[in-house]
């Protein structure tokens, strides 16, 4: 997901400021603490603390405010940041750990290759001494997200990135009736529902609009919606993982309620603007980098609603600390303030919009009340209140392993060709996926 799947609302940075001092409890560990060191040496004071900490980051906006942020608390703590892609990202780690050269302190898990990270065996056990981190302080579905092979929580979460609809205000009400989130939510309470409406609006618009852009958006709700350990050491057993995701999203191709274009594309991104789907895979990161920056001039325009069957996790980043580190206090130091103290959280969510993974941050915190900028473009609908409310609790989080990636991986080389090739059904796309995991992982047995 890279950059551009970060969310950052913004809002008034003196507001967030002012609000600092008046939020409480939004800290799995005390705002501003550092933690002991990893040797016990560390100090009690932020300003006695001294070291240089390696960051590798994608965001460069983020860090060019935040260690600025972080160095008001924490003065004598050099942060040197290097921006990588985050498509590149695990080859450099991979490649800096096989030669000995540069390692960052503090790692990142971007999701599409966060199970082979963990799988290294490189990131600190972040429940154990000094850390401490509370998996109850915690949203539950991060807790697979977060833990290694072993089941030892190996990061926190940079944002949350609960999933449901973004829709079209006006082809909602032109061809489904209404736009209000609650009567679409009665409405399309079942993916039967949401295919039998889809023939009506294809009907009704003669073909013009239908209700997703494409199998790779369908494919990404239905597969995190339905999240369940399926792999175990070296055996996966991808027919109970997709076969019943794959047999719903095979009904949407053959209903015709799905276009043909292909994720990350500039025509799916120039699709916001026309009009001509009515439904998007959304997290809190994309009102800003899929909406606001596809559809301009589409303020009142959207709606958020959650998905029929439930919630899904859409990308996400986790933050570790190297085991290799030898100023692991200082990392932790960072990685505290930035995504779980209350002043980073309180400045990071404000400045960029990042909801972080704490419970306790969206209980009677201003902030959430007051909604975002982005809020406009879904006529006034408080975003994040909604994501809380109706999406979070029915999120599922998908165990991480190496395979995993391996999984979607091969899921993304295959879908173009389900997509031309109307005469492969389910059970001749569940073969051919089984097919290509085999072809990618030949060391695992695929069932």
């Amino acid at each position: 997901m890279a950059a551009k799947r970060k969310s950052r609302f913004t809002v008034v940075l003196a507001a967030c400021l002012s609000l600092t001092l008046l939020l409480a409890g939004c800290s799995s560990s005390p705002a501003s603490q550092p933690q002991a060191a990893p040797d016990g040496k560390g100090s009690t004071k932020p300003q006695d603390m001294k070291a240089t900490i390696k960051v590798w980051d994608w965001d460069e906006a983020f860090l060019k405010y935040m260690v600025p942020e972080f160095n008001k608390v924490y003065p004598n703590i050099k942060v040197e940041y290097t921006v990588v892609n985050g498509s590149d990202y695990l080859q450099k780690l991979q490649s800096g750990i096989a030669s000995g050269s540069d390692v960052p302190d503090v790692i990142l898990g971007e999701m599409a290759y966060r199970g082979q990270l963990f799988d290294l065996g490189i990131l600190e056990n972040l429940e154990a001494a000094p850390y401490n981190v509370k998996r109850q302080d915690l949203f539950d579905y991060l807790i697979p997200l977060l833990t290694n092979a072993k089941g030892e929580l190996v990061g926190v979460d940079q944002q949350i990135a609960p999933g449901g609809f973004a829709y079209r205000r006006d082809l909602a009400k032109t061809y489904l009736g209404t736009d209000d989130p609650a009567q679409l939510e009665t409405m399309l309470n079942d993916w039967n529902a949401f295919i039998a409406k889809g023939k009506e609006v294809k009907e009704k618009s003669g073909g013009k609009v239908l209700m997703m852009s494409g199998l790779s958006d369908a494919f990404r709700i239905l597969y995190g919606q339905t999240a369940k350990e399926y792999i175990k050491g070296k055996e996966i057993d991808l027919t109970s993982r997709v076969k019943a995701p794959l047999e719903t999203l095979f009904k949407m191709r053959d209903a015709g309620i799905l276009g043909k274009l292909e994720s990350n594309t500039p025509a799916l991104a120039a699709s916001y603007s026309k009009g001509e789907f009515l439904f998007y895979p959304m997290a809190p990161w994309g009102p800003k980098w899929s909406v606001a920056a596809n559809d301009k001039e589409g303020k009142g325009r959207w709606g958020l609603v959650k998905a029929p069957g439930g919630g899904a996790t859409i990308g996400g980043t986790s933050i570790g600390i190297n085991k290799g580190s030898k100023v692991k206090d200082a990392a932790w130091a960072y990685i505290n303030f930035c995504y779980l103290s209350k002043e980073g959280t309180t400045l990071s969510f404000t400045k960029f919009g990042f909801p972080p993974g704490l419970k306790s941050f969206y209980v009677n915190n201003d902030l959430i009340e007051k909604g975002t900028e982005y809020d406009e473009f879904f006529g006034g609908q408080n975003l994040m209140k909604y994501f809380y409310a109706k999406i979070i609790p029915e999120v599922k989080g998908q165990p991480q392993t190496k395979y995993e990636t391996t999984v979607l991986s091969a899921y993304n080389t295959l879908y173009p060709l389900f997509t031309k090739d109307t005469g492969i059904d389910a059970n001749a796309a569940l073969q051919k996926f089984i097919a290509e995991v085999k072809n990618k992982a030949p060391d695992v047995t695929v069932k």
